[in-house]
């Protein structure tokens, strides 16, 4: 069996995307992002990491030597500083950016190897743009997804404003992906011990965009998307499914299907982690359609311990062999259209 990693990243080179910007933004300044939450600073908040992660030298050798060592047939990979792009206020900035990044994805990553797979930095702050982006990056860069930033957007994610993005990727079939990584404005980036502020930052965004996109009828508007949702585990999904139950029991909350249906129905899909015990009961709740092994290389494991989080999950007692194969291989094709 040939496993698929879901969520993987490249380490942006500034200078290299720079020169893909059009004018006026090519002006010899290095492109800049907002901080992923406006408060902690790199070098002395955020704590040590474990030795050889976060490795900014990390290029596309690298990331084939990493699929090699671990006999994964490919990855699919989003960025690191663009976990922010949603807080870009700018318009024009994020339009310019986006097409810089992806010109330089797949440039650099993308045409290299087919065993690296592009997703997308789409400017949902121009919706009209976002879709000529979309619609670029899938036809022409071969990209296999976009992200939907977690957080920062002036609308929730499920506005109707935003309805055009899905709509085109739904006729593309093409995956949709929310990322975690962006803390700023949840209350959590007013803590003094950033771990603290990445242990809640993770996972809340993404219980809310979730619970916006069955809500607000983005999934039922479009029943052929594929939306994913990467990078805060799996323990946010029984919370957002027994507190829609309940407000569907004690209020006017009326959905076309029941919470649980809509992760059931091979249309949302959700990153794992091996170690967490979380996984087993998210599996019980709505089965392991849903789950897909992200590596997250190279921001929490090195090349030294790249089979840490593979092992986690083949060495798991309370996990089928399905289970297994569908969480390290299967979701992950499906989703993807791999």
């Amino acid at each position: 069996m040939r496993f698929l990693d879901a969520d993987g990243h490249i380490m942006e080179n500034l200078e290299q995307i720079g020169r893909y910007l059009h004018a006026p933004y090519q002006d010899g300044r290095l492109p800049s992002l907002p901080s992923l939450d406006r408060f902690h600073v790199p070098t002395n908040t955020r704590g040590p990491r474990r030795e050889g992660t976060f490795d900014r030298t990390v290029d596309a050798q690298r990331w084939l030597e990493f699929l090699d060592r671990t006999e994964l047939e490919c990855s699919v990979l989003y960025p690191t500083t663009g976990l922010a792009f949603g807080q870009v206020v700018y318009p024009d900035w994020a339009i310019a950016y986006a097409h810089a990044y992806n010109t330089w994805l797949h440039e650099h990553y993308v045409t290299v190897s087919p065993r690296l797979k592009g997703v997308a930095l789409i400017p949902m702050q121009d919706v009209p743009k976002a879709v000529q982006e979309l619609r670029r990056a899938v036809t022409e860069l071969g990209m296999v997804a976009a992200m939907i930033p977690s957080n920062g957007l002036a609308r929730h994610v499920s506005h109707r404003e935003y309805w055009p993005i899905y709509e085109e990727a739904e006729r593309l079939d093409v995956a949709l992906a929310v990322h975690g990584g962006a803390y700023a404005q949840l209350g959590f980036d007013s803590f003094t011990v950033f771990p603290a502020t990445r242990a809640l930052g993770m996972p809340f965004p993404l219980a809310i965009a979730a619970t916006g996109l069955i809500v607000d009828g983005v999934l039922d508007a479009y029943p052929n998307l594929r939306i994913g949702f990467l990078e805060g585990g799996t323990d946010w999904i029984p919370m957002v499914i027994d507190r829609l139950e309940r407000e569907r029991e004690y209020s006017d909350l009326s959905l076309a299907a029941a919470p649980e249906a809509y992760f059931r129905s091979g249309r949302m899909f959700v990153g794992c982690e091996g170690n967490e015990r979380g996984l087993s009961y998210a599996v019980q709740r709505v089965g392991p359609e849903p789950f897909m092994f992200c590596s997250d290389f190279p921001h929490e494991i090195s090349m030294d311990n790249c089979m840490e989080e593979i092992d986690e999950i083949l060495e798991r007692t309370d996990l089928e062999q399905a289970a297994k194969t569908a969480i390290l291989s299967d979701n992950a094709r499906a989703f993807y259209k791999i």
